[in-house]
């Protein structure tokens, strides 16, 4: 079986070799700007709390903060925008970031010391779509099974931020794949810088092929005629992605265990935030309004294919569950034992067992 990256580019252990250096070379950086990392926030410092990307997944920080839930819990946060800020946040550099869990048990293969704390999504919600002239061309017709439509796109792209070693988004593309019995490399995946220029590759013809969350699909098929064969939301074919922690708020390890309190209050603030998205997620577009840059109806039909961890809460049997059902699909390297322990901790959520 393929495990690699589907480009064929690059070997993933290479790559992640790299990231090991740089993450250590970050590290002893850190250290010598910042000290050790453990030192307690002073009682008027702001708390940063850092995004990759202002995106419906990152919706509950925006929300806590707009709703003021942060404040209710007597913190000044400030919300940052920082690409692959995990590594900021294993140094300390910001204090608090949501990160997937595809990165976090990358950088427990590291052992650099990023813990989570609380989980913001759950149950990812992918959609495979095409442009209409990838569907004439293929031949694609609404009578086809799923696996005559993916048979059919051999050789297709798809785009994803970052590749396909930084991304999670082309390994669910590769198990959706392998689980209708195609090769892996079946449809390739071209590394995009940003989601502009993702989107870009799908407006002048270089991808005919988007496999993406809400509400990228429906922004780019509102300018360029396109269809949707599927969505893995709520499919059979990943009947065990049900409940699986796809994304969290992480720290330093150090640092959460030098501000216990502070770090309960974050996520108890997270917890409020998610139970909204969850409970009303077209108020919950109403209110990311001119935070997020989706227009209003596409971000109203956007919000309810995200689900959210209840009060931010999961206990560590069923978030370590969740790791072996993504690690099985090639998305990290296993960590050690003790590194994949000290990944994440339940002891700063609120009633947690």
């Amino acid at each position: 079986m393929n495990r690699g990256s589907m480009t064929g580019r690059i070997r993933a252990p290479r790559v992640r070799g790299r990231i090991g250096a740089v993450l250590a070379a970050a590290a002893i950086a850190s250290t010598a700007a910042c000290g050790s990392g453990s030192a307690t926030l002073g009682e008027r410092e702001p708390v940063v709390i850092a995004i990759s990307i202002a995106a419906p997944a990152a919706a509950p920080i925006f929300l806590a903060d707009a709703l003021g839930y942060f404040k209710q819990e007597g913190l000044n946060v400030e919300v940052k925008q920082i690409a692959n800020n995990s590594l900021q946040i294993a140094t300390s550099q910001v204090h608090y970031g949501q990160i997937s869990t595809h990165t976090l048990m990358q950088s427990a293969s590291e052992d650099i010391g990023l813990q989570a704390v609380c989980v913001t999504q759950v149950d990812p919600s992918y959609i495979l779509a095409v442009s209409e002239r990838t569907w004439k061309q293929r031949g694609l017709t609404e009578s086809m099974t799923l696996r005559e439509q993916l048979t059919a796109l051999k050789g297709e792209h798809i785009t994803a931020v970052g590749g396909g070693i930084v991304n999670p988004g082309p390994k669910l593309l590769e198990a959706l794949l392998d689980k209708n019995g195609l090769p892996r490399n079946w449809i390739g995946v071209l590394s995009m810088g940003g989601a502009a220029e993702a989107t870009a590759a799908f407006q002048n013809g270089q991808v005919g092929v988007i496999f993406q969350p809400q509400p990228q699909p429906d922004q780019v098929l509102s300018h360029v005629p396109g269809r949707i064969l599927y969505s893995i939301a709520d499919s059979p074919l990943f009947a065990e992605m049900d409940n699986v922690a796809w994304s969290e708020i992480a720290t330093s390890a150090k640092f959460a265990a030098a501000n216990p309190d502070l770090t309960r209050k974050v996520c108890n603030a997270i917890g409020r935030a998610n139970n909204h998205l969850d409970d009303d997620p077209e108020r919950a577009a109403e209110q990311l309004q001119g935070v997020l840059p989706v227009e209003p109806e596409i971000l109203k039909k956007a919000m309810p294919t995200y689900k959210w961890a209840r009060d931010a809460r999961m206990n560590p049997t069923e978030f370590f569950d969740g790791v072996k059902v993504l690690g099985a699909m090639g998305m990290f390297d296993q960590a050690s034992p003790e590194s994949t322990t000290a990944a994440y901790t339940a002891a700063y959520q609120t009633g947690t067992p």
